[in-house]
C-alpha cells in the first residue's frame, strides 16, 4: 500500500493532473481554510481576486492567515450567499453542499449541525 502513512503520495495521487495541479502537485494545493480551499486553479483565482500573490507562493498561508477569507470568497464567488437567503431547509442545505462539495458526502450530519445552529442563532 504505498499511500498508507504517506499522505504526500495520497494527495499527489488524488489531486494531480486535476483542477488546474501539474503532475506531483497535489499535495500542494491541497485543501485549506474554512470550506477546504482545493486545487490550484482555486488558488489562483482567490489569490488574483483579494490581491493576495503571496498565497501562490506559500499556500499554508489558506490555513494561517486567509482561512475565513477564502470561505467567504468562495460563497460570493460561487453565489452561495444568494442560496443561503432562502433559508435552512433540506433542500436548500442540499443545494448549497452539492455546489461546495460536488456531491452529498455527510449531508444528514450537515442538515442536522445548520439547523441546530441556525436555532441557536434564533433563539428569543
Amino acid at each position: 500500500m504505498p499511500y498508507a502513512k504517506n499522505p504526500k503520495a495520497l494527495a499527489d495521487k488524488v489531486y494531480s493532473n486535476r483542477m488546474g495541479n501539474g503532475e506531483g502537485e497535489g499535495h500542494v494545493w491541497i485543501g485549506r481554510g474554512f470550506l477546504q480551499l482545493t486545487g490550484k486553479d482555486n488558488y489562483r483565482s482567490f489569490a488574483s481576486d483579494m490581491r493576495l500573490p503571496d498565497v501562490m507562493n506559500d499556500p499554508s498561508l489558506v490555513e494561517a492567515d486567509y482561512a475565513f477569507e477564502t470561505a467567504l470568497w468562495f460563497f460570493e464567488k460561487n453565489g452561495l450567499f444568494k442560496l443561503a437567503d432562502n433559508g435552512v431547509g433540506t433542500d436548500n442545505i442540499k443545494a448549497i453542499t452539492k455546489r461546495v462539495n460536488g456531491g452529498y458526502h455527510g449531508l444528514d450530519d450537515r442538515i442536522a449541525q445548520t439547523q441546530k445552529i441556525y436555532g441557536w442563532l434564533n433563539q428569543d
